[in-house]
């Protein structure tokens, strides 16, 4: 019978003048614009039975009822296998109905002009379940809601979803919906949860496991913040914060757009090793657990980042939930304006810290790590499936984009950005918008033309390279083209004034002056600001005593630059943080800073350098460690040193350290750094492998914790033949699983001390990333990318990659660049 209607639908498709035309796999953005002009009304009534083993299936049930007006087949998405689908049936009676390319198919005449429901009993699919031994959660962006369960699986068609689990006694689950039953039996319990405000599918979710879950009251509602964390001290000094700063986060978007939160409640979800930072689902919004977490002593760069992360998500109901891009080309629009608010929202939460500099630190430098690559992308980026949806996520829409709204709120003023993001809600409410509307409402609203600015910072890929030198200042354009980003930047100069602002509008800015140190010191300009010497001469001797912590971060960044453009040495680099970072008070400017050092130190000097630094590297770190100072985080100095010493003494100073042998109140171990030394020690002294891994397994209480480690800890060994056996595993989908947990794995495969030696695992890594990209979620690319390259430094290391490049012409583009953002550094150290 499926077989027969299959050929009817393929009869009716050729009389129709399509013979030649078959369903792609995915959702094209044809199949997409056609059933949103015949499909509306959506809801989904859903039942999934959870087992208490994670390789038993998850069986399901869907009512899907929607009006259909069309007169074509109607395409419903499920990747699955045909098995999956147990039955098909509308009001009692069995639907015919083919399966093609990951879509059931149904013809119109089966169909009827109005309301229809749909009755689908089927498998669940398992790649979007993320299931774990005690727990489970859905993670369906962009387009894994399909992978999951049949739905109509893009952005514009939203639907309002109804749920119930079954699940074991001893879960707990959390949905989008409020729960409205909660029933315990002897073997199992069933929640079922309301009917949510319409939501594209992407953002249906639900966790069950065994979590803890505490109620908090907050701003006049309930909020629920499940959890796994086991650290009394931990969960205590971090539920009121989390639960203070949710509430704040939702006060200050209300505030602002003058909309109440736009859905029924709250949940925070804190899941160990979730792929992301967090997730914004109504009702049920996942975060990282380490992220929210924090021991009593965690350093306030850590809590200025969880911060952040709850305001992010927080603003996503308003941007990207309350109203969505019509299509995920436009993914950018939801992430910018969550990313917008979140520092805002952080500026009020922490009012006496340097916000500039701040959002310097969360912005400029990620984004320029895409950005003066060859890999990089305009923010608006094309799409033609969304299967490729997952391409589109990185580092130009997370932090190039809210540089870019900075730059549109100055172009058009606080007020008017505000009074348009106002009407954009309301206008779109529930509902989908693209980037094209809200231009021309801001165009609109404003009274201002917004084209030329939207051309060359929305449209246009790539960073600018700026130099003050003798004949002016330079803005170069490393793609060739010419072009100029228009922009302010304000320069410090030796006497008065000591602030120079200057308009760069051309290639050339003829503005001279020797007595410039500084270069964008109030951080309002973007792009790669490259050192001269007079700087070198400056910062050499003056960083230190410069008095704003803005002004020492732009200095570290430019610095930075010049050692990627080959206008500093990376030694004296290292020497210039040495000297400097030992009197720094600004535990943020510490932190990014040793991240820089850890950077160059692996990648820009070469083994003679490293050994010749060594010894001076070791009494630095060991004095900023011993120093009796409390204005500073020792932590961050700790975990630089462990990544890259390589003395016997300071292994064994580590050693000690693990065994609790030192112990100092400015540095409170946690056991994630307990592990981190473990695995540290254990790669440079293999045989103390076996007792590492025995003190680990003895003393680390954390379920989850200990699972990971004793998965990643194969890839540390010092037998070759071990580590081959452990990348091999890799190449498995199964053994993926866990993206975090894998991404570890291949890491440590590929540390630089290991590089020589895993070379050989370059082309497979390389060879495997369609796959990566075709089974794993957004980020897992260019996770397993970096970890897999970003350890090696040799030519022939690039050779492997460009002799790839060249043989795979045929690789989708949005892979291939970011196999060019991964390997950037090889570029650099070999062109």
């Amino acid at each position: 019978m499926r077989t027969f209607s299959f050929l009817i639908i393929a009869i009716l498709l050729a009389s129709c003048g399509e013979k030649n035309k078959e369903i792609e796999k995915g959702v094209s953005k044809e199949l997409a614009r056609e059933r949103k002009a015949v499909i509306g009304g959506v809801s989904y009534d859903l039942y999934f039975s959870i087992p208490g083993t994670k390789d038993e299936p998850v069986e399901a049930e869907s009512r899907i009822s929607f009006e259909f007006s069309g007169n074509a087949p109607l395409a419903i998405d499920f990747k699955a296998k045909k098995e999956q689908i147990l039955s098909l049936s509308s009001e009692g009676k069995r639907v015919p109905y083919a399966f093609k390319n990951e879509h059931i198919i149904i013809l119109p005449k089966y169909l009827k002009k109005g309301r229809n429901y749909l009755d689908i009993k089927f498998i669940a699919g398992e790649n979007a379940l993320n299931r774990r031994e005690e727990y489970l959660y859905t993670l369906l962006v962009p387009d894994r809601c399909r992978s999951l369960m049949p739905c109509f699986d893009q952005p514009d068609i939203k639907g309002r979803f109804k749920l119930i689990l079954k699940v074991p006694p001893a879960w707990k689950a959390v949905a989008n919906g409020e729960t409205i039953r909660e029933e315990i039996f002897r073997d199992y319990s069933l929640y079922e949860f309301e009917e949510t405000k319409p939501l594209s599918t992407y953002l249906f979710a639900f966790t069950a496991g065994i979590f803890e879950r505490a109620d908090q009251y907050i701003g006049g509602r309930w909020v629920g913040i499940y959890y796994r964390e086991r650290d009394s001290a931990t969960v205590n000094a971090s539920i009121p914060v989390i639960a203070n700063e949710v509430r704040y986060s939702l006060f200050w978007m209300e505030r602002y757009t003058g909309i109440a939160y736009p859905f029924r409640t709250y949940n925070v979800v804190a899941i160990p090793d979730f792929q992301f930072g967090g997730m914004e689902h109504p009702g049920a919004t996942y975060f990282k657990a380490s992220s929210l977490f924090l021991p009593p002593d965690a350093d306030e760069a850590t809590r200025a980042n969880r911060s952040e992360l709850i305001a992010h998500e927080t603003a996503h109901m308003w941007f990207g939930n309350l109203v969505t891009m019509k299509w995920f080309d436009d993914v950018w629009l939801k992430e910018v304006f969550a990313g917008f608010m979140a520092d805002k929202i952080v500026a009020n939460l922490y009012p006496n810290a340097e916000h500039q500099m701040n959002f310097f630190m969360n912005h400029h430098e990620p984004a320029l790590r895409t950005d003066r690559t060859r890999g990089t992308h305009p923010i608006a980026q094309q799409l033609d499936n969304l299967k490729d949806a997952g391409t589109l996520y990185g580092d130009i829409i997370y932090h190039k984009a809210p540089i870019v709204m900075r730059v549109l709120e100055q172009e058009i003023s606080p007020y008017e950005l505000q009074r348009g993001l106002c009407l954009y809600l309301r206008r779109w409410n529930y509902s989908n918008a693209d980037w094209n509307d809200l231009v021309h409402l801001l165009q609109h609203s404003s009274g201002r033309d917004l084209q030329a600015w939207n051309e060359i910072w929305v449209k246009e890929k790539g960073a600018p390279v700026i130099e003050f030198l003798d004949e002016g200042i330079i803005t170069r354009d490393e793609w060739g083209k010419g072009r100029v980003w228009p922009q302010r930047v304000h320069a410090m100069r030796l006497g008065l004034p000591n602030i120079l602002s200057v308009d760069l509008v051309d290639t050339l800015t003829r503005y001279r002056d020797p007595n410039i140190v500084l270069p964008n010191c109030h951080a309002t300009g973007y792009g790669s600001f490259l050192p001269n010497e007079n700087e070198i001469r400056f910062l050499n001797d003056n960083l230190c005593r410069l008095q704003s912590p803005l002004h020492r971060a732009v200095a570290w960044q430019e610095l930075h630059e010049g050692v990627l453009f080959n206008k500093l040495k990376g030694e004296s680099f290292i020497r210039l943080c040495m000297k400097h970072l030992s009197t720094e008070t600004d535990n943020f400017v510490i932190r990014r800073t040793l991240s820089f050092m850890v950077n160059v130190h692996d990648i820009y000097i070469d083994e003679g350098a490293r050994q010749l630094l060594r010894d001076e590297l070791d009494r630095f770190f060991m004095t900023m460690l011993f120093k009796n100072r409390k204005d500073i985080h020792k932590k961050p100095f700790f975990r630089a040193l462990l990544a890259i010493y390589s003395s016997r003494d300071v292994g064994n100073y580590f050693l000690k350290v693990l065994r609790g042998q030192y112990r100092r109140e400015d540095l409170v171990l946690q056991d994630e750094d307990r592990v981190a030394i473990a695995c540290n020690i254990a790669l440079r002294e293999p045989p103390l492998r076996d007792q590492m891994k025995r003190f680990i397994s003895r003393t680390i209480k954390d379920k989850d914790l200990l699972d990971r480690f004793l998965y990643v800890y194969p890839a540390v060994s010092g037998d070759k033949q071990t580590r081959d056996s452990v990348f091999n595993a890799l190449m498995l989908a199964e053994n993926r699983a866990n993206e975090v947990w894998a991404t570890d794995a291949l890491r440590w495969l590929n540390h630089p001390r290991r590089k020589s030696e895993a070379e050989e695992y370059i082309p497979a890594i390389l060879s495997k990333l369609q796959e990566i990209q075709e089974t794993g979620d957004i980020f897992f690319p260019s996770s397993w990318l970096d970890a897999g390259l970003s350890g090696h430094t040799s030519k022939y290391a690039y050779t492997i990659v460009r002799q790839f490049l060249d043989k795979n012409p045929g690789l989708p583009e949005n892979l291939r660049l970011k196999i060019l953002v991964a390997t950037d550094h090889l570029r650099r150290l070999h062109e």
